[in-house]
């Protein structure tokens, strides 16, 4: 029923955008207004369509020759008069394609390119590349972007013609009017959709100082964030591991350092980042909730020069420059934590003055390194590296006779990830672009654990203990990407592609020993190994149907084969902008999305003890369907403003039952222990921007429900453990001058949700069983409680500088939750003398200030 009403919902689009079209005044209609007018007639070729929209301006009828300049200036027809008869002719069309950098060499990513004499237009694609096909003849064409200058360039078209555009780069924060964005959410053909440039990330009042791709998510509409401090991302009611992130065109799995205190992302080399919540296209797929694309620089081809950043927690360096000019490039961003430094001198004072001994180290580190090389005007390629690592190290010692220690501990836990991709971009004609991409992605995760009790063996006895534990977790994916840019004309982009990667999961090489000299040796072994491999092909068409409806339609198939298991997937998408003014459009789509792999996780908190497991023949693939609409408007005074809805359902979600307490089940045997369900989320968000240059002010709304329903938990539908009624933000930035800008940032959104008893009963009596009369606690339902609500106000100021040598230096100073609210991160329960619960929330993190210095040279 589910699949028929989607069907329906699908082919509502493609009719309400038939039935729009068909209600515009065609060409051939304004033909018959002038043949009333004018004793004229029309003489042409078969081949010429008439019954095209007609989308000029209204015809003022003075002269003939001016009427007929008019009817058909936006159109590929010339004219000419001989007599009584007017004679039309099929002007001849061609492309216009190339790429656009940056004046350092850097292509640009989601850059405008404007045909002003047609109306007609692009965007750049997520290499840079455009094409656009125009008639013949003079052409004046705009090429701009957010963040850099605008470039005005003359065109005469006989032939196709390939031209390379530089813009100026400017990334001070003044922002540059671009007054023809197609990549703002009035020109878009998908919901949901947000892009992110480098300039997004200047801002001043952020967590240690130090920018955040996650946390910059979480701060928008529609997304919730989890526990304080903590890189979860929950977007329309969608799990933390529902979310698709792709660096370079390759997937990561881990993308938190420290818990989540940081994101796997080092703002320093990032180029753009495309981030979706709805209205997927066709090229994405599995993953349930969200798509975030980014794309790192390539590096300068021109000059040396790069950043130098030292901060409260953590320290950043990124240089680029060329290596054969204009040619080759490369780029390095190296990112590494202080926080063993900090600690070590501590931990060794306070081990001087105790006989037990302690060493706790924690250090994470990200590196990415880019090469580029440009073969021809046609050809170019590069390789993408990325390593990221944290280690958590503990030692006790415990001495009660010197020198040697009785009792030794040692607790090793690592994580990370490793990726390297290799990308071969081909322009085979000016209409036809290619990217074939080879991924290669690693991740680990790793737990060591020994404890040794020689008390025995130092008494001159033979008794002792050891114990020993280790649990490693891999995954190694291996393939290929490849995507084709069709652009035919200026009414189609077509997209299309394959991809093929090849998963070999290892959830679990866990080990445990315990021998003892009183007891016999107890050995546990667990060895999971799973491979399996996932085929995709995808086809997309965004097509202009008429002046003010853009259609975006496409399949995404998927084959997933896993021990002689086979799952097939087609998934439909579309997504329609009207246009219902210059100023204003309502878009409405439906997305089918799959997920192949699950992260199994004890808690909410995201663990390096958590693992990802694939779909397997008893548990099935996840499926979620999405509709969403919204209208987008341009205000007066520079104000954007959109309301957006959607309603989502997920189905075949899985969760353990937790029996474990904060470990993950086995991995042998986790088909058991998790329950299958479903989910349903649905709500309304509005978000409004304004910017005069100086003073930009962004605000954004959500309202919204999250639900869950798991049969073995429940009987009927609970609110999800994130299910934030109500979520508001407001984020402030204003440029007092060329040397001091100012960010102010309140976040409020309703509590998190926890479980608590409501009655205790006594168990009946069994005669012959001791202590059978223990209470039971009752559950009401999952997630019955809902905890206090969290609300906090970051604050944080840019101290701007520029040396002799014309280097930048900004000092900055944060400070987070400025006013001190004891925001929940857990919950207790007790219960009270007459037998009722009570959950008493807890606090952890209070006013938070940082610094960090950093030097542009």
């Amino acid at each position: 029923m589910k699949r028929i009403i989607s069907l329906l919902f699908l082919a509502f689009l493609v009719d309400a955008s038939s039935l729009y079209a068909q209600h515009r005044v065609t060409l051939e209609d304004m033909m018959g207004q002038v043949k009333q007018v004018y004793p004229v007639s029309f003489v042409y070729d078969a081949s010429i369509r008439l019954d095209i929209p007609y989308t000029g301006k209204k015809l003022g009828m003075v002269s003939l020759e001016s009427t007929l300049e008019t009817l058909f200036h936006h159109t590929n027809i010339k004219w000419e008069i001989d007599g009584s008869h007017v004679i039309l002719k099929k002007l001849l069309t061609y492309t216009l394609s190339g790429y656009v950098y940056q004046d350092n060499g850097e292509t640009v990513v989601n850059a405008t390119v404007w045909d002003m004499t047609s109306n007609v237009g692009t965007l750049t694609n997520e290499h840079g590349f455009y094409s656009l096909t125009l008639s013949e003849g003079r052409h004046k064409i705009r090429f701009s972007h957010i963040g850099s200058g605008e470039h005005l360039e003359n065109v005469t078209l006989g032939g196709n013609k390939s031209k390379n555009i530089t813009l100026k780069s400017d990334y001070q924060l003044n922002e540059v009017v671009v007054t023809a964005d197609l990549n703002s959410p009035l020109h878009t053909t998908q919901t949901g959709k947000v892009s992110l440039t480098a300039k997004d990330f200047v801002n001043g009042n952020n967590f240690m100082s130090s920018p955040d791709v996650v946390k910059k998510l979480q701060g928008l509409s529609g997304v919730a964030g989890g526990t304080e401090l903590i890189s979860g991302l929950y977007v329309h009611g969608g799990n933390n591991d529902d979310n698709l992130f792709l660096l370079d065109g390759t997937s990561l799995y881990q993308v938190n350092h420290a818990g989540g205190l940081f994101s796997a992302f080092n703002t320093d080399i990032i180029k753009n980042i495309d981030f979706y919540k709805s209205g997927f296209p066709a090229r994405y797929g599995g993953r349930l909730s969200s798509v975030v694309d980014v794309r790192t620089n390539d590096g300068d081809m021109k000059e040396y020069h790069g950043s130098f950043t030292l901060g409260l927690l953590e320290g950043r360096i990124q240089f680029e420059g060329p290596i054969v000019k204009d040619h080759t490039s490369f780029n390095v961003a190296m990112r590494r934590t202080w926080m063993d430094l900090l600690t070590a001198p501590a931990i060794a004072i306070m081990n001087t003055s105790r006989r037990n001994k302690q060493n706790v180290r924690y250090a994470f580190h990200d590196i990415n390194a880019k090469v580029t090389h440009v073969f021809s005007e046609k050809s170019r390629a590069d390789i993408s590296l990325y390593s990221g690592n944290d280690l958590f190290k503990f030692r006790h010692k415990e001495y009660l006779f010197d020198p040697e220690p009785t009792n030794i501990d040692k607790f090793n836990l690592q994580w990370g990830n490793f990726t390297a991709s290799a990308n071969w971009k081909y322009i085979f004609s000016h209409n036809m672009f290619v990217n074939i991409t080879g991924v290669y992605t690693h991740n680990r995760s790793r737990f060591d654990y020994l404890s040794e009790e020689r008390l025995g063996y130092i008494e001159g006895t033979k008794g002792g203990i050891v114990k020993e534990q280790n649990n490693h977790s891999t995954i190694n994916d291996f393939g290929y990407r490849m995507e084709f840019d069709y652009r035919p004309n200026s009414w189609n982009h077509i997209r299309f592609g394959s991809n093929y990667i090849r998963h070999l999961f290892v959830p679990q090489n866990y080990y445990s020993k315990y021998d003892s000299t009183s007891q016999d040796e107890l050995i546990e072994k667990v060895d999971s190994r799973y491979k399996s491999n996932e085929f995709t092909l995808y086809a997309e068409d965004e097509m202009t149907l008429c002046k003010g409806v853009k259609l975006n339609g496409g399949l995404h198939y998927t084959l997933f084969g896993i021990s002689g298991t086979k799952y097939h997937s087609i998934e439909p998408r579309a997504a329609i902008n009207f246009r219902l003014c210059d100023k204003a459009s309502l878009k409405v789509s439906y997305t089918e999305m799959s997920q192949f792999m699950h992260q199994l996780s004890a808690t909410y908190l995201n663990l390096p003890t958590d693992y990802w497991v694939p779909s397997t023949a008893r548990i099935t693939p996840m499926k979620a369907r999405q509709y969403a609409a919204g209208v987008y408007t341009r205000l007066p005074y520079n104000i954007r403003w959109s309301v957006e809805g959607f309603y989502k359902t997920m189905d075949n979600l899985i969760e353990y039952d937790g029996n474990s307490g904060m470990l993950n089940p086995m991995a042998d045997r986790w088909e058991e222990e998790v329950r299958t369900g479903k989910g349903k989320a649905y709500g309304m968000e509005t978000d409004i921007r304004y910017s005069n240059g100086k003073t930009s002010v962004d605000a954004s709304y959500t309202l919204s429900w999250s639900k869950r329903f798991f049969p073995d938990f429940h009987s009927s539908w609970y609110p999800d453990k994130f299910d934030n009624r109500h979520r508001f933000s407001v984020n402030i930035g204003h440029k007092f001058n060329e040397r001091i800008d100012v960010y102010v940032s309140w976040n409020y959104h309703s509590g998190n949700r926890m479980t608590i008893p409501t009655q205790q009963v006594d168990a009946p009596v069994i005669p012959g069983v001791e202590k059978a009369n223990e209470g039971m606690m009752i559950y009401e339902m999952p997630n019955n409680v809902s905890l206090p609500a969290y609300h906090r106000l970051d604050l944080g100021i840019n101290f701007r500088k520029t040396t002799k040598r014309g280097f930048e230096r900004i000092w900055n100073i944060s400070l987070y939750n400025a006013y001190c609210r004891m925001n929940p991160l857990y919950a207790t329960v007790r219960q009270n003398p007459d037998g009722t619960f009570v959950g008493k929330a807890h606090g952890v993190f209070p006013i938070i200030p940082s610094f960090s210095y950093t030097l542009k040279f």
